[in-house]
């Protein structure tokens, strides 16, 4: 199919000049720079769909087989998801059975289609800025920490990266800048590309240290050329008419009491009957107290214009029913309707209103806030209301006195906006065009080689703290967790207040980790900001928690403790939000009602990640998890022909030789006593956490519950995958692929990765002086195993050895840190996290087929 007739099924209507150089030209540009209103999205996500489905063998193979695609902010996600998904199923490729494009989200909570799971499979991956580079820098936002690897390689390897909307993003700009250098100096497998889209673009901010233009050339770049200025839609859309003026109210440090009551008087004032009114604030707190206010006096009057309120601050269920109303310009009542927002609507949000309200903002925020204004140029055409723009100044005299009114943007920048408007009565893409502020530079955090490469030891220190990513994802002051409200029974006892555990002994789910739709992202500073609100919460027993899912726990918060990325709990009667204003930090907004779609779902965050099915013996796992890393190299090898798939597939063969470990075996016959304790198992058929113990030939005539504990050897923390790799690295010291075999084999659940050491939580071995780690002792020992696999692999009876834990050589050989670090190096982090997810992308397989049988 030729691209136009390709674009005209998807979008029902013929592409513009250059969306079809940009889905056909090659190669793929570095920056889009087009008006708003114009077609970004459909021109990026078309063109990679094109080129990727469509197009001849030699561009697809060019082609990343997943587009990344990465939003500023919430509000923008599910409509492009909707977009994207409407033009996939236009082209009848929605089918994932049949090998069609996959699309998902990536916003915290549960993942949509457990989009991981499918790396041979042509993907859209759609999120915020926060989601999205959290992950791509290996410590993924509102998700389990054993899952890091996986999204940090799947994002990283073979995947087109859109940047929408730049002007937004402040240091994760630069970030995703230095991401690009990056995975173009360390090696990726498949190809990598990213495109930067905005119409305010500057793109010297593209150029970092690790992503500089060579020989002093300009970016490739993706711009408006005659045939599309002469295009009939496109010129409309060009010379829409937006007269401007400057609103009678200033917001001042004198008035910012009545200040909300005076705007809403101006807008109801303004505001045109059967049309579309927006009104942009630059702060959430601002935005509630103005629709407040207006709805005030909307209630006075005869008819009544409805009254909606937008921002980032909302669980997505809320948010989502709001805006679907608010947005859908086909309902607008004969009273017409106003609409109250943030920088959650300046920017890709399809909506075109007829008066617009904004405060004095950013040169580039205003020109995208101008865009929701006469968006398709029909404004005072057949008799339809002429468009009417105000702008509202903003105090910036006396530093000291204002700072708070212009958060979050620095005065500098709201100066020369302010310049700019005070010479502009009309504000159209054709009035703005010659426009030039300048805006000033800003010093931001730049993620360094180095800091990357330390990202790539996902393991916690003693403490449990991580390398704080937050400041190459957003500004310091812009940073967000995510609050989720439920409830439960505060006065049982045996709870102590806290919540329930997430899942019982018996497998039961009890207490599910947090859906997408329940999920409100709160900035750190509001946070920060509301401990009175929390200190009445604790004033009624009610706190503030997070599962820690290294201890298995529920922990307090004190509001100065939380981090970006947390994910936080309060019980539903602590209040601080309403369902048509947002997060309040309110307690009389209580109780907080409950939003999920689903209530029995258990994530990886709270779980481990062995499947629960029929009892499976350790050799047939072996088999199923071999034979699904051969058929993932048979889905991937044609596109990926450098990756060492033979190392993959044999560690696949060895990831759970481990299991035969007595500790392990212990653990299943106590799960389920029904099982033959002469056979090796994997899987025990029975739900629940698994207590590690080398049962004695005898049951112990003991009182003491610390000698049965010792008597029965308690594994706390054992990790089997451990096991597996020492046998495999005490067999084959002499492999080439040893280490890195070995490596894959230990990281299939992102538990044992680069460092190798004992945790807080282990028993001790009681002579003195014998090493331990993750629940393994030197020494212990492993039966035979026949391995199944075409080599003809046999893991012999075998005692291992930790002394490769200690720095320093051991017998001659390397540690594991040496040996780990080795391999980061050589292969690069990128590649090397590709590897060790088809270990475990195989593993999920093969256990998902074995126990299914």
């Amino acid at each position: 199919m030729d691209f136009d007739s390709f674009f005209q099924q998807a979008t029902g209507r013929p592409p513009y000049p250059y969306q079809a150089r940009l889905g056909t030209q090659e190669p793929l540009p570095q920056v889009l720079s087009v008006p708003t209103g114009v077609g970004k999205t459909a021109a990026a996500a078309l063109a990679w769909l094109y080129r990727r489905r469509y197009a001849d063998d030699a561009v697809k193979l060019a082609t990343p087989r997943r587009l990344v695609y990465c939003l500023p902010m919430r509000t923008l996600v599910e409509q492009t998801r909707n977009a994207i998904s409407g033009w996939v199923e236009n082209l009848q490729i929605a089918d994932r059975n049949t090998g069609g494009v996959r699309v998902a989200v990536l916003m915290g909570g549960e993942d949509d289609q457990r989009w991981f799971e499918h790396p041979e499979a042509d993907q859209v991956l759609i999120g915020t800025q926060d989601m999205l580079l959290s992950r791509s820098l290996n410590r993924g936002y509102g998700m389990s920490r054993y899952a890091w690897p996986v999204h940090f390689s799947l994002l990283n390897n073979d995947s087109l990266w859109v940047i929408d909307e730049t002007q937004l993003m402040g240091v994760g700009l630069t970030t995703t800048a230095q991401l690009a250098g990056l995975r173009r100096k360390l090696a990726t497998y498949g190809q990598s590309h990213t495109l930067w889209m905005s119409a305010t673009l500057d793109s010297n901010a593209l150029a970092t240290v690790d992503h500089l233009q060579s020989d002093g050339d300009d970016w490739s770049a993706e711009t408006l050329q005659a045939d599309d200025t002469n295009n009939e839609r496109v010129f409309q859309l060009l010379n829409a008419k937006k007269p401007c003026v400057k609103a009678s109210i200033e917001l001042t440090p004198d008035n910012k009491k009545t200040y909300a009551g005076s705007l809403a008087e101006l807008i109801v004032a303004a505001h045109v009957s059967g049309e579309l009114t927006l009104v942009v604030v630059n702060r959430v707190n601002r935005a509630q107290e103005v629709f407040e206010a207006i709805k005030k006096l909307v209630g006075k009057l005869d008819v009544k214009p409805e009254t909606s309120l937008i921002h980032s601050r909302f669980r997505p269920a809320d948010r989502s029913n709001i805006q679907a109303a608010a947005l859908d310009e086909s309902t607008i009542p004969t009273a017409g309707r106003i609409v109250i927002s943030t920088q959650a609507i300046e920017a890709g949000v399809d909506i075109s209103s007829t008066v617009l309200f904004t405060e004095l903002a950013p040169w580039s925020s205003l020109v995208q806030r101008f865009g929701r204004c006469n968006r398709r140029g029909m404004c005072g055409v057949n008799n339809k209301a002429a468009a009417q723009v105000h702008w509202i100044d903003i105090d910036t005299s006396n530093p000291k006195r204002v700072a708070d009114l212009a958060l979050p943007y620095e005065i500098a920048e709201l100066e020369a906006a302010r310049a700019a408007m005070n010479e502009l009565a009309e504000v159209g893409p054709q009035s703005l065009a010659g426009v030039e502020v300048e805006t000033p530079r800003v010093i931001h955090h730049v993620l360094r080689r180095k800091d990357l490469l330390d990202l790539f030891d996902t393991t916690a220190d003693l403490s449990v703290n991580d390398l704080d990513v937050s400041r190459y994802i957003r500004d310091s002051d812009d940073c967000d967790v995510q609050v989720y409200w439920r409830d439960w029974d505060l006065k049982d006892k045996t709870l102590g207040g806290k919540p329930p555990m997430p899942k019982l002994d018996d497998g039961s789910v009890m207490f599910p980790a947090p859906s997408r739709d329940e999920l409100c992202s709160v900035s750190i500073a509001a946070v920060r900001g509301s401990s009175a609100f929390i200190k009445k919460a604790a004033n009624k027993d009610i706190l503030c928690y997070t599962w820690d899912s290294l201890d298995r726990q529920w922990q307090v918060v004190k509001p100065n403790a939380a981090r970006p990325g947390m994910v936080l709990l309060f019980h539903s009667r602590a209040g601080g939000y309403d369902r048509e204003l947002g997060w309040t930090a309110d307690p009389k907004h209580a109780p907080v009602s409950d939003c999920r779609s689903e209530v029995g779902v258990l994530q990886a965050s709270m779980d481990e990640d062995d499947l629960a099915g029929r009892p499976l013996s350790v050799e047939a796992h072996l088999r199923d998890v071999g034979q699904a890393a051969v058929a993932l190299r048979q889905a991937l090898q044609s596109e990926l022909t450098d990756v060492p798939w033979s190392s993959v597939i044999r560690a696949a063969w060895w990831h759970d030789v481990g299991k035969s470990h007595p500790a392990f075996q212990g653990a299943v016959i106590a799960s389920n006593s029904q099982l033959d304790p002469n056979q090796l198992w994997a899987k025990s058929g029975k739900s629940g956490y698994l207590n590690y113990q080398i049962v004695p030939s005898e049951t112990p005539d003991v009182d003491s519950d610390v000698m049965i504990e010792v008597l029965l050897q308690l594994r706390r923390g054992f990790r089997h995958e451990l096991a597996s790799a020492l046998a495999w690295l005490q067999q084959h010291p002499h492999d080439p692929a040893s280490d890195l075999i070995a490596y894959l084999i230990a990281a299939h659940h992102g538990k044992v990765r680069m460092s190798l050491r004992s945790m807080p939580n282990e028993n001790q071995p009681p002579d003195a002086g014998r090493l331990f780690a993750r629940g393994i002792w030197d020494g212990d020992e492993l039966p035979r195993i026949e391995i199944g696999n075409a080599e003809g692999d046999i893991s012999e009876a075998t005692k291992l050895s930790l002394g490769l834990m200690q720095l320093g050589e051991c017998d001659g050989h390397p540690s594991w840190l040496a040996r780990t670090i080795g391999l980061r190096d050589d292969l690069g982090p990128f590649r090397l996290a590709f590897l060790e997810s088809m270990v475990r992308v195989a593993d999920w397989r093969g256990s998902e087929k074995g126990t299914s049988k």
